[in-house]
């Protein structure tokens, strides 16, 4: 008794494509109604601009000479003044949105004001009590220092939908977490000048003398560099910029994935109503 050879269920190209032909219309009625949501979508979404600022770490005073001195010979050491000043840069990556910054911030009612408008669409409202730990939340969700091309430089970015206030925003966060930690090493630094100058008047050997009276120098000669009105931890090597068109929402992004998810929705509605 002979068997007929079993057809393949699995579907080819051909069935796929006649089953969307069969769903055409509901298709194209998905895919209207996804473009008018879109356009909605579109114009009620709050525009977003990005202001940027491109840093570097800082370069003190007489450093730049010194380092290229070095270069010129050879040397290839690092020196303690660029351990400092990559250890200030360092400190700059890990407290620019924490919540040191954030509590200065929050003592500026135009801060505030303007974080009121930082909502995702024109018609909602957003009732929020800050905080030192709410505002830092916020500035580590849409504050953002990335590398630049692999390179010891950083971009600090930040969306906001006030062009002015975005610019305004990141140019106060580099500052006070500049300050912060220009701050925190004039305390220590400070602290450490007292004490070698305490150890010196008790130590009366000559080489003890001499290594205390070098440490000092060194000392002083950071806390004149710390004391300077100048970036001390990261640089501005591009001051801060906005975008000229709004980043979000991005139109070319929004009608091709609601249109999309439209076609998506027709072909499964009509497979539902056929096998229903």
């Amino acid at each position: 008794m002979s068997q007929t050879p079993d057809i393949s269920s699995e579907k080819t190209l051909f069935d796929v494509l006649r089953d969307v032909w069969r769903a055409k219309v509901y298709m194209a009625v998905c895919a209207v109604f996804s473009m008018i949501l879109a356009f909605v979508f579109i114009n009620t979404a709050n525009p977003f601009y990005r202001a940027e600022m491109i840093l570097a770490p800082a370069i003190p005073m007489g450093q730049g000479l010194h380092m290229s001195s070095s270069i010129s010979e050879g040397s290839g050491q690092v020196q303690p003044n660029d351990l400092q000043n990559s250890a200030a840069f360092l400190r700059f990556e890990h407290i620019y949105d924490g919540a040191s910054v954030a509590s200065i911030l929050m003592n500026d009612d135009k801060v505030l004001e303007s974080l009121a408008f930082d909502r995702p669409f024109t018609l909602s409202s957003v009732e929020k009590q800050w905080n030192a730990q709410s505002l830092s939340e916020y500035l580590q969700k849409r504050v953002r220092l990335e590398p630049v091309s692999g390179s010891p430089l950083r971009k600090l970015t930040y969306y906001h939908p006030n062009k002015d206030f975005s610019i305004t925003m990141i140019t106060r966060i580099h500052r006070i977490a500049d300050e912060i930690i220009r701050a925190r090493i004039l305390r220590e630094v400070s602290e450490r000048i007292i004490y070698l100058n305490n150890a010196l008047s008790t130590v009366s050997n000559p080489d003890h003398r001499r290594n205390l009276a070098e440490l000092l120098m060194e000392q002083e000669r950071l806390k004149m560099m710390v004391s300077l009105d100048q970036p001390f931890a990261a640089s501005i090597v591009e001051p801060a910029s906005v975008s000229a068109h709004p980043k979000w929402p991005d139109s070319y992004l929004i009608y091709p994935i609601f249109l999309c998810v439209g076609l998506l929705l027709g072909f499964i509605i009509h497979g539902m109503r056929r096998h229903g």
